[in-house]
């Protein structure tokens, strides 16, 4: 079984929308599909806004679950970490700055950044 993972983007506003990731949400696959395939803060929103995703594919392409789940809001990143403890994640992956898309991946277990 692959670990489970949130998607984030911080937002203007300092608010936080996230989705669900189902499959390989490990670092060494999604944290590199992420910073390889959406590379813009724009492209990293547009994945998040399509919902929940059941699979990332190599190329950045979200499989999205066919119950259409829709994004989630969170005010602050404690909320965040919440949403990701309640799905039963493993990591976040987030791109927290607002002007750029460098993606970071945690593990819950660790405050370090498994990748950058």
């Amino acid at each position: 079984m692959s670990p489970r993972a949130t998607i984030a983007c911080k937002q203007d506003d300092g608010r936080y929308t996230a989705d669900y990731l189902h499959l390989d949400g490990y670092p060494d696959h999604a944290c590199n599909v992420l910073k390889e395939n959406h590379t813009s803060i724009q492209s990293g929103r547009a994945l998040v806004a399509g919902g929940d995703i059941h699979s990332l594919a190599n190329d950045g392409k979200p499989e999205l679950f066919a119950d259409g789940n829709r994004m989630v809001t969170m005010p602050t990143r404690a909320a965040l970490h919440y949403f990701a403890r309640h799905c039963d994640d493993v990591y976040i992956a987030c791109s927290p700055h607002v002007v750029s898309s460098e993606w970071e991946t945690r593990p819950f277990a660790q405050e370090s950044l498994a990748c950058q």
